[in-house]
């Protein structure tokens, strides 16, 4: 996203035309950024474009002769410290037997982002009329059953935590697709969520999958765990026997 400068002023002979970076980033990120100057002098010039961050000063490259009236990029990557910054610029024009005149300057904000956490602490299913932790095995067919799945906030703040979930029957086919964003109040720090979804039937023979992720950041969704993999696995439900109802009334002993 173009982190727009706050025009400031117009050099006398060099104009920061725009500063090309993002509006945020997280800690430890590599953060690049171009700046755009032009050359409002009659003649060619020697530009170079320097700046300051956090007390970091940086160079950009490269040193350019720009023609007259031309514009020109110049840019530099840097790591993103554990705070927000505020990004100083300047271009600087040479002269001869003189040196490097410092001559326009912008400048830009960039928000340090937040690092969401989370944690899937429990995959449940409903089985046996219990929550039971998934995967399980040997599953009679035509078992009816839900999915239950608990996330963590594991951020200092409270958060507003979401899910998605796809269930796929051993054909492939797709028997359930859930997502939902809890509700007020959301989720503090260190504490948990339930998220349920609707019953459906455990039809057919084979291994059942889900995949299922815990999101936060409704804005601009962003997974923070998943799970990917078994389900259950289901059996061909045994037919009861002809014989279940036979019994002996009585008998004698010769």
């Amino acid at each position: 996203m173009e982190n727009y400068i706050r025009e400031v002023a117009v050099g006398k002979y060099t104009d920061i035309v725009s500063i090309t970076a993002p509006a945020s980033a997280k800690y430890g990120d590599t953060v690049s950024v171009t700046v755009k100057v032009k050359n409002i002098y009659s003649f060619p010039l020697n530009i170079a474009v320097t700046g300051r961050y956090n007390g970091v000063d940086i160079s950009f490259s490269p040193i350019a002769t720009v023609p007259a009236g031309a514009t020109y990029s110049f840019t530099k990557s840097f790591t993103m410290p554990n705070k927000s910054i505020k990004l100083d610029v300047w271009s600087s024009y040479w002269v001869d037997y003189v040196g490097w005149y410092q001559d326009d300057y912008e400048y830009v904000n960039i928000a340090l982002a937040a690092v969401y956490k989370g944690t899937i602490t429990k995959k449940e299913l409903d089985y046996q009329d219990r929550w039971q932790a998934f995967p399980l095995y040997n599953i009679p067919t035509g078992t009816r059953t839900r999915v239950r799945i608990t996330g963590r906030n594991d951020m200092t703040t409270t958060q507003r935590m979401g899910i998605y979930w796809i269930v796929k029957a051993p054909d492939g086919v797709t028997i359930q697709e859930y997502s939902a964003w809890e509700a007020l109040p959301y989720t503090g720090a260190g504490s948990t969520h339930e998220f349920i979804g609707g019953s459906f039937d455990l039809n057919k023979v084979g291994t059942y999958t889900i995949n299922a992720g815990l999101l936060m950041n409704p804005a601009a969704p962003i997974y923070v765990d998943t799970y990917n993999g078994t389900l259950c696995t289901v059996k061909a439900a045994v037919p009861p026997s002809e014989f279940a109802s036979f019994g002996i009334a009585e008998y004698n002993k010769v």
